[in-house]
């Protein structure tokens, strides 16, 4: 693990392995989102990172730069961390792994990421991702899941968000993930929210707020979801003010609150990118700049 950098010496019962990647699969932030939150609220210590150098092109993937209060020029480079928790008075945990979707040596860094998570115990792992949608703003955001582990689909299914995968074409790097996974013989599973199309450019925390409500039921622990929570309230309010100006857009958002009542999925519409409004992309990033707790990133 010559890539890897440990912070502190990592436990080993933590058993679930949690992963958000920016990139491919994270339309509204939602995975990242999700990943940020329980560092946060649980709270996660950091554990361990991956030297970007050899997994990302930083003319596609490009570092910043800032400078310091004491004026030194100071960059910051593509990140990917493992936090983990404990859970209280019991001998199990969880390992936290959030970055962006490395642009080389998918292989190597799928199997680099597996092998720090069986040294810390990680005996099953959920991917969280998001994807643009045909839904509305006003409706609580849908979230589908796939497992190939048998108690995790029958949670699903009673939830009724199980959904068999069938997509095939250009993949992302969880698609990578997974099938390294599966060659070891770690249960897996899948977790994909669904943004609202018309709003892509906004970090969405409806969406994260929906992938998180889940996760919290299927590892029973607890998160303070107050701050969230006020979140999503404060960001739909924003967009119902947005889109009220906007008769096409009003519209637009009417039809899809009628096909998400009936019941119609994300597959029954295409998408109409003309009606994507770059003002109310704008304004909307402008207010959750405004929002971002510090340290954010």
């Amino acid at each position: 693990m010559d890539n890897l950098e440990l912070h502190r010496e990592p436990p080993t019962n933590l058993d679930t392995l949690i992963v958000g990647l920016g990139g491919w699969i994270d339309a509204g932030e939602a995975a990242t989102s999700s990943i940020r939150n329980m560092i946060r609220r649980l709270p996660a210590v950091r554990l361990a990172s991956i030297d970007p150098e050899d997994f990302f092109d930083f003319t596609q993937s490009r570092p910043t730069s800032r400078i310091t209060a004491e004026g030194a020029r100071k960059i910051k480079w593509p990140t990917s961390e493992f936090f983990g928790w404990q859970r209280p008075e019991q001998n199990t945990g969880i390992l936290l792994f959030r970055g962006m979707e490395p642009n080389l040596k998918w292989k190597t860094y799928a199997n680099l990421i597996l092998d720090l998570a069986e040294k810390c115990g990680v005996k099953r792992i959920i991917s969280l991702g998001a994807l643009l949608a045909s839904m509305p703003h006003t409706r609580t955001p849908r979230v589908t899941g796939s497992s190939t582990d048998p108690e995790w689909q029958a949670a699903l299914e009673d939830w009724g968000i199980l959904r068999r995968p069938n997509y095939q074409g250009p993949t992302g790097f969880a698609t990578a993930l997974f099938d390294a996974a599966t060659k070891r013989g770690i249960p897996y599973m899948t977790l994909m929210g669904q943004a609202p199309h018309y709003i892509q450019a906004a970090n969405n925390p409806a969406v994260t707020r929906a992938l998180l409500g889940y996760v919290v039921q299927l590892l029973n622990i607890e998160l303070d979801f107050t701050r969230l929570d006020e979140a999503v309230s404060t960001f739909n309010a924003r967009c119902d003010q947005i889109v009220a100006n906007e008769d096409s857009m009003k519209s637009y958002v009417t039809q899809l609150e009628v096909e998400y009542d009936s019941g119609f999925t994300e597959d029954s519409q295409p998408i109409d990118e003309t009606l994507n409004s770059e003002d109310l992309v704008q304004e909307l990033e402008d207010f959750l700049k405004s929002e971002r707790e510090p340290g954010d990133s």
